[in-house]
């Protein structure tokens, strides 16, 4: 009997928490989009005059779209920053983390005898990190996309009587 035929309970509960953390990512991905959209088209409602602006003084649908997307990305790219920055923090120091919860409030998640560790393991996989970190840029251009579009085919004189 090989060592993955003998632990294949333990492997395959592994297996399934992966699979359930891929479920709860893409629900937050989704939220996030979601999010994120809500957020971009009250810019876009509250900035139709300005919007109106800067298309009567010669800018193009695809320049003010743009901007919208721009500001999307800006948004992922620090958001995916700073996510990471927390996560290699909180990944990095989980051993130290765990112990203080353990002795400050009485909360033990980890225990060695049910995942045959005595230590959690804390590196992160640069794949993994490439992916999630995508993702979430990925998730904020798609959130500013239609708010983007619906700026982009406003009309400067509908625009700049808004108000």
């Amino acid at each position: 009997e090989t060592w993955d035929e003998h632990q294949k309970d333990f492997l395959s509960a592994v297996e399934h928490e992966e699979s359930l953390l891929v479920v709860l990512f893409a629900i937050i991905s989704i939220v996030a989009i979601f999010l994120i959209f809500c957020i971009f088209f009250m810019i876009v409602m509250e900035k139709t005059r300005d919007i109106g602006i800067i298309k009567s003084v010669g800018a193009t649908s695809g320049s003010v779209a743009a901007i919208f997307l721009g500001y999307g990305l800006v948004i992922g790219l620090f958001g995916g920053g700073m996510g990471l920055l927390m996560a290699y923090l909180v990944v990095h120091n989980i051993n130290e983390l765990h112990a203080w919860m353990a002795a400050r409030l009485g909360v033990e998640i980890w225990n060695a005898k049910t995942y045959l560790f005595d230590t959690i393991p804390n590196t992160m996989d640069a794949h993994d990190v490439a992916v999630i970190v995508s993702v979430a840029i990925l998730s904020s251009v798609i959130g500013a996309l239609v708010p983007a579009i619906r700026a982009a085919r406003m009309n400067p004189v509908d625009a700049l009587r808004w108000e």
